[in-house]
């Protein structure tokens, strides 16, 4: 199983059709936790929905996985302390709930239909929770390519490396991936 990530960023329409071709995407899941753009009116829920649909492709909002996380009250503080920012610390603690884990279910049963990509706004995936859902998943044996348009304009799928863009995740024993704070040396 492959899963693919996009952000639709300030893109038109046609390029971000060009971007899931280059993928052959048959669905996106929508994880951006509003799924609605006041700068970029084209990827407004409603409307955005119609365009994928004649253009073939499936559209499925997915709260569950959706990014913008509180503090967990949950979760030691330490435990994901190796995010700086406190946003992905967030969202790595909120990996750790039956919530994540029900939308990650519900992300493997329509993969297992279609090409997915998960899609939120952000032009690369360093700067999404899209990131920490990645992750995750290659941390549990799934490939993860993200779709990105390089600074040259060109379509690249990049396959997703743990660690590359951010704090280093560590599997445990029992399956959750963390990110504790790692010794300098």
């Amino acid at each position: 199983m492959t899963i693919y990530t996009v952000g639709h960023y300030d893109y038109d329409l046609e390029q971000f059709l060009d971007m899931l071709k280059e993928a052959k995407v048959t669905k996106i899941i929508d994880v951006r936790s509003f799924p609605n753009s006041k700068r970029h009116p084209q990827y407004k829920q409603e409307p955005f929905h119609k365009w994928l649909k004649e253009h073939d492709i499936g559209y499925r909002h997915l709260t569950a996985l959706g990014g913008r996380r509180q503090r967990s009250g949950e979760v030691g503080e330490n435990l994901n302390a190796g995010w700086q920012n406190q946003s992905f610390h967030n969202y790595a603690d909120y990996t750790l709930t039956n919530e994540f884990k029900e939308g990650i279910q519900y992300l493997f049963a329509e993969a297992e239909e279609d090409t997915v990509a998960l899609m939120c706004a952000e032009r690369h995936p360093s700067r999404c929770h899209r990131l920490i859902i990645s992750n995750w998943l290659v941390g549990h044996d799934v490939e993860v390519k993200h779709i990105i348009v390089s600074n040259k304009g060109e379509i690249d799928i990049v396959p997703h490396e743990l660690g590359k863009w951010g704090a280093m995740p560590i599997l445990e024993d029992d399956g959750e991936v963390v990110y504790p704070k790692l010794e300098s040396k």
